[in-house]
């Protein structure tokens, strides 16, 4: 007999029950195929769930990508009695109508009875918990399911789950919208806090991230380690990849949507070459700035800039670039910015996290040079040898501003 209510013939990893349920992924793939959901919407199983920690996807909207995984929740729920932890980076997101919402296409559509029969037909919201209820024809609740299948949060309360919190059936965790325009300097610290509470020292969670919007000046992907590993991925790419101390991740850009309810509404209220405006119509690959490149010289027409200084690095998790100030006949001074692989006796390094060496200067600096060099960015008399640097040094100014604002707060 199960430890869990209801459900029989319940396995755990390795037979210890301490490494959590051993999810039989064929069996929940094959409940999820007998909904005969959309082909055209997004499959939250393809990726080889076992080996993974971390699931993730990007694409526009309207793919069916936070429906179709709290399906998925709904299925694990039905087989293990798995509680599904929706995270969303605020909290206020998950009050009043947004809230409300989450379930409704769920509902509209009739997976819950397809998925539970005669038991359920219906779920309702309980503060930031929803319940499986039985409806009768008149819409009344006749039966209510006594524990949760979904719990909601926001990365502002990974503090106080901390010492409160315990989910020994949270073994699907779903971090929707997990890409926002702006990052918050503590969203990576706390989601990664919130997944150790909900997980404590199980192996059997997996951790779905979905995303609309398909932004490559994301800090997340610095967070994760992976920027070199997406930077070339286009729509319709997916790729495993390992981190250096051996987690495993799926990443899933999905493919374009060219049907042709998408072309005619794309047609009609979004016909712009911006590449602001990939989130929303799907074409192209990545939500990205254009930045002003540093200029092509040739001996024989233009004279090659002066160097000033040569020394000058900007430092991001773990990644740097080089800010060159140099004195071009056409531009003036001005600075120009290129990957950096390595760093030397005489570096003078830009960071905004903890002082570990003489050689660093901590966010923008002080003094009359630095204050020059920033009056230059300032200035648009930047230039970038590709449009990554450009995102690079985007991202640490807003990493560099969040953390003065937060010693100062």
């Amino acid at each position: 007999m199960s430890i869990y209510k209801g459900i029989e013939n319940i396995t755990y990893i390795e037979n210890r029950i301490e490494y959590g349920i051993k999810i039989d992924w064929g069996k929940v793939r094959k409940e999820l195929k007998k909904l005969k959901i959309p082909v055209d919407t997004h499959n939250p199983l393809k990726a080889d769930i076992e080996k993974c920690g971390y699931i993730i996807d990007i694409s526009d909207r309207s793919r069916g990508k936070t429906t179709n995984k709290l399906i998925v929740g709904l299925i694990l729920y039905k087989l293990y009695n798995i509680t599904l932890q929706y995270i969303r980076r605020h909290s206020s997101s998950l009050k009043g109508n947004e809230k409300l919402d989450l379930y409704k296409t769920v509902v509209e559509h009739n997976y819950i009875e397809k998925i539970f029969g005669d038991k359920y037909n219906g779920i309702i919201n309980k503060g930031r918990r929803w319940f499986l209820v039985k409806r009768d024809d008149n819409g009344e609740i006749v039966d209510q399911n006594d524990e949760a299948s979904t719990v909601c949060f926001g990365l502002d309360e990974s503090d106080n789950l901390k010492s409160t919190y315990n989910a020994p059936r949270g073994d699907m965790i779903f971090f929707d919208e997990f890409i926002e325009t702006s990052y918050g300097l503590t969203d990576f610290i706390r989601f990664a806090d919130i997944t150790k509470t909900i997980t404590r020292d199980r192996l059997s969670p997996v951790v779905f991230m979905s995303s609309n919007n398909i932004n490559l000046n994301s800090q997340w992907f610095d967070e994760f380690c992976i920027r070199k590993d997406i930077e070339h991925m286009k729509q319709g790419d997916s790729k495993y990849i390992v981190s250096e101390l051996g987690t495993h991740i799926y990443l899933e850009i999905l493919a374009e949507d060219k049907s042709e309810k998408r072309d005619k509404s794309n047609k009609r209220f979004f016909g712009f070459r911006n590449p602001k405006l990939i989130s929303i119509t799907g074409k192209g690959d990545w939500a990205t700035e254009t930045f002003q490149h540093i200029p092509t010289y040739r001996d024989e027409e233009q004279e090659f800039p002066k160097v000033l200084q040569n020394n000058i690095f900007l430092q991001l998790s773990g990644k740097y670039v080089k800010l060159r100030l140099v004195n071009d006949n056409e531009r003036g001074i001005c600075v120009f910015v290129t990957p950096a692989t390595r760093l030397y006796d005489d570096s003078i390094i830009i960071t905004s996290d903890e002082i570990t060496s003489k050689m660093q200067i901590f966010g923008l600096g002080k003094g009359t040079f630095m204050d020059a060099i920033w009056k230059l960015y300032m200035n648009n008399k930047f230039y970038y040898a590709t449009n990554s640097e450009g995102s690079f040094v985007k991202a640490y100014l807003s990493y560099a501003y969040s953390v003065i604002a937060n010693m100062k707060g």
